[in-house]
């Protein structure tokens, strides 16, 4: 039996064990686009909050409960284009490090996607202990769910359903894609595949040896998130690894890294290749030199990057639809 035959069966009992013990926090948030500004006007004083579609172009419903979780309400927000029909559909995750940020920071990035064709959500899910994982791929798992059940109320093309994420939010992403079909992250019935998947500056795999180093070194947000560091969570690391669960069903997959002098972007090429290995189409695109973490948030880079998922996904939506 090989590692990965092993891990799919341990991660049923890292789910068990993990649904058990959480409980609910506050989504305080204080990662915030207003923050990304200020922290990034030093270094680039053209960087500015992204334009927003024409008024009428979107149709939009806001704060909808998809989910509803011990002592909290899970939230997402849906923008679609004006004109009647199925569009293809896209769930968008924010980042913040598993244990801050809010879906309020992707809206910009759901209205533009919107207005190019797609049924966007931003989705909100637990974070700090009641999201560590897996608790938080089961609720983004449960909003693909959701999505999918609720097609006619908001004109999605279920054919194609894909999902997109930032930073932690580009992990879970990945991960959703990568577990296609494992059964021990659905703790419900229903359809929770995604048919493709845009990985935003997040990580495909943990056991990377300068992350486990500066983990070692002082315990942050991917020790929090996965209950302690790689010497006394060996299993876990590798259980929230995306690049764990590739297989002939995980979903093709974009991965749109930033560009800074000391990047940790960990399994992003094992993973590319593991999937084109399989005959799953994988790109990585590196943007230009200096370009920071959070910068799929702002501007010069919002609109770049838009535009990449878009031709991304709508590429793979026709290919999947056959036309």
């Amino acid at each position: 039996m090989d590692r990965r035959t092993l891990l799919m069966g341990a991660a049923g009992v890292v789910v068990a064990n993990a649904v058990a013990a959480q409980t609910p926090v506050s989504g305080s948030s204080p990662f915030t686009v207003e923050g990304v500004i200020s922290q990034q006007a030093k270094d680039f004083p053209e960087v500015r909050a992204p334009d927003l579609p024409p008024e009428g172009t979107i149709r939009k419903r806001e704060g909808i409960v998809y989910l509803t979780r011990p002592g909290e309400k899970l939230l997402v927000d849906v923008y679609r284009p004006a004109k009647a029909g199925l569009y293809p559909a896209v769930l968008m995750i924010h980042g913040g490090g598993w244990e801050s940020g809010s879906r309020q920071m992707e809206r910009a990035f759901c209205q533009r996607l919107a207005a190019l064709g797609f049924v966007a959500m931003t989705v909100g899910y637990r974070l700090g202990e009641s999201g560590r994982f897996p608790g938080n791929v089961l609720d983004i798992k449960a909003a693909v769910r959701w999505a999918r059940s609720h097609a006619d109320a908001d004109g999605i093309d279920t054919r194609f359903v894909a999902i997109a994420g930032g930073s932690a939010g580009g992990h879970l992403a990945a991960f959703l894609g990568a577990s296609n079909g494992v059964a021990a992250f659905d703790d419900a019935p229903g359809d929770s595949r995604v048919d493709a998947v845009v990985d935003i500056d997040g990580a495909a795999s943990f056991p990377d040896a300068a992350l486990i180093k500066r983990e070692e070194e002082r315990l942050g947000a991917t020790s929090r998130y996965l209950g302690g560091n790689y010497s006394t969570r060996r299993e876990t690391w590798f259980a929230a690894s995306p690049l764990t669960y590739v297989s002939r069903q995980s979903a093709p997959t974009l991965f749109i890294n930033s560009n800074r002098p000391t990047p940790i972007l960990p399994g992003r090429p094992e993973m590319k290749a593991r999937l084109n290995a399989l005959g799953i189409v994988s790109e990585i695109i590196d943007m230009p030199e200096g370009t920071p973490h959070p910068f799929w948030l702002v501007e010069p880079w919002f609109t770049p990057t838009i535009e990449r998922t878009a031709a991304f996904l709508m590429t793979q939506y026709k290919a999947k639809i056959g036309v």
